[in-house]
């Protein structure tokens, strides 16, 4: 189910309007934020534009440093698994 409720009731709105299941809309619904969300981790892109939203990007020093953080947690991560 939704995260919150004004997402809640979007989703109803379109259910009684469109019909169909609520979780399948959902779905619909999330997956152009989830697709956004997979491209931006890659970090190998310029930008990303959805229709009806906008064009997505991230600042270039925004990004070496989550990037520098994930390889920080990562090299933590792999060092205390390897030191167990």
């Amino acid at each position: 189910m939704a995260k919150n409720k004004l997402k809640q009731e979007i989703y109803k709105e379109i259910q009684d309007e469109m019909g169909g299941d609520l979780q399948e809309i959902e779905q619909i619904c999330e997956s152009q934020f989830e697709y956004l969300e997979k491209i931006m981790k890659r970090g190998a892109f310029d930008s990303v534009r959805l229709s009806y939203f906008g064009r997505f990007h991230v600042n270039p020093n925004r990004l070496k440093k989550l990037n520098d953080a994930a390889f920080q947690r990562r090299k933590l991560s792999s060092s205390n698994k390897s030191g167990s």
